[in-house]
């Protein structure tokens, strides 16, 4: 038997219950994993309290690694043994689990399961604000909202690392982490944090890579110079509202984008290809983790509500 973490009803982290499964054979083109760490993400938190439908009962958890057990028919890409990882794959919560071949990456040997499973997810969305959705260039002007939190501060490493002027905006009592890697490190709740940004960038930035979402949205709108690119990554505070008419005389693009309808196939390959070398150059710093146990997967959902977790939460069978 093996321990899973399902919830039959939205709602409060109490909702997630501790049960016992017996995981059958994979079936084509599926591979059997045990799980050596589950990524928590916030994204979690939102099937747990139904802002993101899901047929109920439902396992939520995105990303984990681990090692195959066993292959199902029809499997060509990996063999029992090997240690894979995945980064968008609900059901993840689990000791053991079935899941698609499609869905997986072989890790290399120097990636540690637990390192791949803290950070994947989050790695794979900075790949995408980064390298897909506007390749950032030396010179750039980049506005980060949302750089002290997971995303936000690979993409603000990320963005430096490649020649840009980054401005990464963030929580107050977070900031001081990042201020000495970045070119301007301003607190979101500054106020008139739109002239702020321009104060540090007359000309306006080329892009902004939003996290925050309605909060800050106004204040991206006024940093960016005409013609240039806003991408709403996230909405931590709510989605934002947008004036249509203020875009088009501008000239701005604003679009959503995700890492998960985005970043499949050939293109997973280049991301996580990417996203390991670029942390063995080691522009992320430490990847720090913070370890809960699986069975204690509601308390890691209420030190995200109560902004107490810490750094790249997994959860360990």
């Amino acid at each position: 038997m093996s321990t899973v973490i399902r919830m039959h009803e939205t709602g409060a982290p109490s909702v997630l219950v501790a049960e016992d499964e017996k995981v059958g054979h994979p079936g084509a083109g599926q591979v059997k994993l045990r799980h050596d760490a589950i990524g928590v993400n916030f994204i979690d938190t939102m099937f747990r309290s139904g802002a993101f439908g899901a047929p109920l009962p439902f396992v939520t958890g995105v990303e984990a690694a681990g090692i195959v057990t066993e292959t199902g028919p029809g499997v060509r890409q990996f063999d029992i043994g090997d240690r894979v990882a995945y980064f968008f794959a609900p059901g993840a919560y689990a000791a053991e689990r079935l899941v698609d071949e499609a869905a997986l990456i072989r890790l290399p040997d120097d990636v540690a399961t637990d390192t791949a499973a803290g950070f994947l997810t989050k790695g794979i969305t900075a790949w995408l604000a980064v390298r897909h959705l506007h390749q950032v260039r030396p010179g750039d002007k980049v506005l980060v909202q949302g750089a002290t939190g997971g995303v936000g501060s690979l993409v603000t490493r990320w963005a430096k690392a490649l020649g840009a002027t980054v401005i990464a905006v963030g929580s107050a009592a977070k900031l001081g982490g990042i201020a000495s890697e970045v070119d301007h490190a301003l607190a979101s709740d500054e106020p008139d944090l739109g002239l702020r940004i321009r104060a540090v960038a007359p000309q306006g930035v080329d892009v902004v890579y939003e996290f925050v979402g309605k909060a800050t949205f106004p204040a991206s709108l006024k940093a960016v110079h005409d013609g240039g690119e806003i991408f709403t990554i996230g909405a931590a505070s709510g989605a934002p509202e947008i004036d249509q008419a203020e875009l088009t005389s501008r000239l701005i693009t604003v679009a959503h984008a995700s890492a998960a309808a985005t970043v499949k196939g050939a293109l997973l390959a280049q991301a996580s290809n990417e996203l390991f070398d670029r942390w063995r150059e080691g522009i992320f710093g430490d990847i720090a983790l913070h370890r809960y146990r699986l069975l204690d997967a509601a308390q890691a959902h209420r030190d995200i509500a109560d902004r107490t977790i810490g750094p790249n939460p997994i959860l360990v069978p």
